[in-house]
């Protein structure tokens, strides 16, 4: 795992990103993969997270997006799930 120290992602949560997300994933075709683009935007805005973090994160994820009623709140949902996943990893790298 290259990933070092994981990002505040609660402070890119703010709407303008959320919605940021939410556009992007509108302009896909209807089978866009919400998750996959949540995790690219996720990535390209941050200078730790490379590749292999991505698809390790991926295979963690653990959401369950139809529960929300908006796109926006299955984004939020989402990205909170990243930053669970990622204060998980800090821990490993503190107590290794």
């Amino acid at each position: 795992m290259s990933y070092r120290r994981s990002e505040d992602l609660s402070q890119r949560t703010v709407p303008k990103f959320v919605e940021s997300i939410a556009t992007t994933v509108r302009g896909q075709p209807d089978s866009a993969d919400v998750e996959a683009v949540v995790l690219r935007m996720v990535a390209r805005r941050s200078d730790s997270i490379d590749l292999p973090d991505v698809l390790e994160l991926r295979s963690l994820l653990d959401v369950d997006g139809e529960q929300a009623d908006t796109l926006e709140e299955q984004v939020t949902t989402i990205i909170s799930a990243i930053e669970v996943d990622l204060a998980g990893w800090d821990r490993r790298e503190v107590a290794a």
